[in-house]
């Protein structure tokens, strides 16, 4: 099953939905997670969130079945997309654009997320404004995208990179970027890193990587090597 209106869709619902898919879904998610908890103002799982941008609803399963977490929100604006998520979560799944003045919600959120939308966005500002509208005082946002560092740009090199086919990333930014973009639309940085996986070129850092983990080291966290990961990660609180 898959959302051909969606064109950040690449996998089938049932990939993403098996064993194998969960485990990835979980080595992706559950260390923004873990260090989300340290911030909010409540237990994560008396928490309101939302997820903006809910993909295949492999995120808010994970909130809801690993952590707990009962107030459970997404917002998507492919009907599809939210169809094929109903499968997957008991959250409240509700229709709507990031552009929309108006959000279908009427209580704030002490968390809003956001995973590889706001590359897609012709105003990216655009998130960031909408957001702090539906936040609870001292709410959090966690927004993730594309790292644009050496390793991205080396994707064009043949043979050894990665290429970004993806048409509709037409705001693909350095951190730097996201970072005063943050500030500027009113919000305080909390945390940020580079997560998720080396994708951005092939062979050589996936293999140190299994090396470092195997000797008990986070890739993420080695300065340099983090510039291969796939994801540039932000958490902001409303100042």
């Amino acid at each position: 099953m898959r959302d051909e209106a969606n064109l950040t869709f690449s996998h089938d619902l049932d990939a993403v939905s098996s064993d194998d898919g969960m485990r990835f879904q979980r080595e992706k998610f559950c260390p923004r997670i873990e260090r989300t908890k340290n911030f909010l103002e409540v237990p994560v799982d008396d928490a309101r969130v939302l997820d903006i941008g809910i993909g295949y609803g492999s995120f808010l399963s994970i909130l809801e079945k690993d952590y707990g977490v009962q107030e459970l929100f997404g917002m998507d604006p492919f009907p599809k997309s939210l169809e094929m998520s109903r499968k997957n979560t008991n959250a409240d799944l509700r229709h709507g654009d990031i552009e929309d003045k108006k959000w279908p919600f009427s209580k704030p959120f002490d968390l809003i997320t956001c995973f590889d939308v706001v590359e897609h966005l012709k105003k990216p500002s655009m998130f960031f404004t909408r957001s702090g509208r539906y936040l609870k005082p001292n709410g959090l946002v966690l927004v993730t995208t594309p790292n644009k560092t050496l390793a991205y740009h080396m994707r064009k090199l043949p043979f050894i990179g990665k290429p970004d086919t993806n048409p509709t990333h037409i705001n693909v930014r350095v951190p730097e970027y996201w970072r005063k973009l943050a500030i500027g639309t009113g919000y305080e940085i909390l945390d940020e890193w580079m997560g998720e996986h080396m994708t951005h070129v092939k062979f050589f850092p996936s293999v140190l990587g299994a090396a470092l983990t195997n000797i008990g080291l986070d890739p993420r966290n080695v300065f340099g090597l983090n510039h291969f990961q796939q994801s540039f990660c932000l958490l902001i609180r409303k100042s």
